[in-house]
């Protein structure tokens, strides 16, 4: 058996797929169709294109959309209830300066009024409608649904050993090179190029999100990309939050939102709700649970 890398740029990220196989064959015709799904994807839940259904949504506000938008609408709703509103992918980051892909550094803050009654949220069959003041966004869990549609793409293309990173939002599948878990390395917020634990799965998710890489200061005031949908005030306690867990859709968006929901918050509801998590802390404590 052999180990074949695929990597690509697409949703504003690095995109890598791992295949573990005899052979190549026909696998590049396979990886290309991973990446057209990708950019299908991009064309239609990017917030930074003013042509996405995404953002033709959010400035009609009712449109028909697809089976994989209404999924995500779905799972959405069921986080939104779980965590008491903590997650709520009506929160407009653009109200923290964040109103374009983070490596452009443009930052301006907009004054807008935000409805996060994300209850209200309707759909009629396959059309969806928000209200004024409402701007939908699944920046925090949508990667991750990719990545497992790509997994699962894989698997049904008799290719089961794989692995789907895109910029941290992971799906592992089956075994690796060497008939083991996947290991996957947890990057040091404190130490540049270094790794501060490795963490083995299969057949599991695992996002990481972060407060260290994607900051900015405008004014003498410091921000991050996280926002608590109850306090004005951004979380430094959590520098580093990685979940592990079964589901796709239980990953990537917890990773964020356990930084938005303050460190004691945090840990009880993943000690609660038995999430396996890893958090670093900015005195450099870690608290694993896996």
């Amino acid at each position: 058996m052999k180990k074949f890398e695929y990597s690509f740029s697409a949703l504003w990220t690095g995109c890598l797929i791992s295949v573990i196989n005899e052979n190549d064959e026909n696998l590049n015709k396979i990886i290309n169709n991973c990446y057209n799904k990708t950019l299908s994807f991009e064309q239609e839940f990017s917030r930074f294109r003013t042509d996405s259904v995404l953002s033709k949504l959010n400035k009609e506000k009712r449109l028909k959309v697809s089976e994989d938008f209404l999924s995500l609408v779905y799972k959405s709703r069921e986080i939104y209830k779980l965590t008491n509103a903590y997650f709520n992918p009506l929160i407009d980051v653009r109200k923290i300066w964040y109103i374009n892909d983070f490596d452009k550094k443009e930052f301006r803050k907009l004054e807008i009024n935000e409805d996060l009654s994300f209850d209200k949220v309707k759909n009629y069959w396959d059309e969806l409608e928000i209200w004024e003041n409402m701007n939908l966004d699944f920046w925090s869990i949508a990667k991750w649904f990719l990545a497992q549609k790509l997994s699962d793409y894989l698997t049904e293309k008799w290719y089961k050993n794989n692995l789907v990173n895109l910029w941290w939002d992971i799906y592992a599948s089956w075994l690796n090179l060497e008939w083991k878990k996947w290991q996957i390395a947890i990057s040091s917020p404190f130490l540049e190029n270094e790794n501060i634990d490795i963490i083995e799965i299969s057949n599991e998710s695992i996002s990481t999100s972060w407060i260290y890489k994607r900051k900015w200061k405008i004014d003498w005031k410091k921000y991050h990309h996280i926002r608590n949908p109850f306090s004005s005030k951004t979380q430094n306690e959590i520098v580093s939050a990685s979940i592990i867990h079964q589901f796709w859709y239980m990953t990537d968006w917890l990773a964020t939102w356990v930084i938005a929901m303050w460190k004691q918050k945090a840990i009880d509801f993943c000690k609660n709700s038995n999430i396996k998590f890893m958090f670093i802390f900015n005195d450099w404590k870690i608290l694993k649970e896996i």
